[in-house]
């Protein structure tokens, strides 16, 4: 095998030990960042579902509620009006 390949893809050989340091400073700051941004995501999605399940129940609660009523209630008026036959001559009208 050959071992110039090799230590060109562990070592590459245009880098010194700063940009080593500041490439590991740069990739440990990302996945701070992405472990924060995905406890955040993580956080809001089990809010969020928290809320929608909360509703979903007193949503169903209420219905229940309602449903044990044997009666319904509300507020109507009574409207009279002749029906007239459209299809009846007009000197019966």
């Amino acid at each position: 095998m050959n071992n110039q390949h090799r230590a060109f893809v562990f070592a590459p050989q245009g880098r010194n030990w700063l940009e080593r340091i500041l490439y590991a400073l740069l990739g440990v700051t990302i996945l701070v960042i992405a472990f924060f941004f995905l406890t955040v995501a993580l956080l809001a999605g089990a809010l969020l579902a928290a809320i929608i399940a909360v509703r979903w129940w007193w949503l169903a609660r209420k219905l229940r509620q309602s449903g044990n009523q044997g009666t319904i209630e509300g507020e109507y008026t009574i409207v009279e009006q002749a029906v007239r036959n459209p299809l009846t001559p007009p000197q019966e009208r």
